[in-house]
């Protein structure tokens, strides 16, 4: 099933987050970086980045049955860390409350 056909994202400055159930036990986790975000460097260099946040947060966070895709911004690749971890997990917390 598809993630992105349920309206379940939050936009912030750094980071966007969706997720959807997958019907599985577990959760997963994806990532994607648009050509609007940078050139190849850079968009590797955020998803490197989204990956760290995500193998801190997910495991603490995390939901079973649920998909996270995790959306590069243009802001993603020079923010703090502090600032990406911070807006990371406003947006699990808010994704986590407002749909399962």
């Amino acid at each position: 099933m598809k993630v992105s056909r349920f309206d379940c994202s939050f936009r912030i400055r750094s980071i966007v987050v969706i997720c959807g159930p997958n019907g599985l036990d577990n959760w997963r986790v994806g990532f994607t970086a648009t050509k609007k975000v940078g050139n190849a460097v850079v968009r590797n260099h955020c998803k490197r980045r989204m990956r760290a946040v995500a193998d801190q947060l997910i495991p603490k966070m995390g939901k079973d049955g649920i998909d996270y895709v995790f959306i590069a911004k243009a802001m993603t690749f020079g923010c703090e860390w502090k600032m990406l971890i911070k807006d990371t997990t406003a947006a699990l917390l808010f994704l986590n409350r407002k749909v399962f």
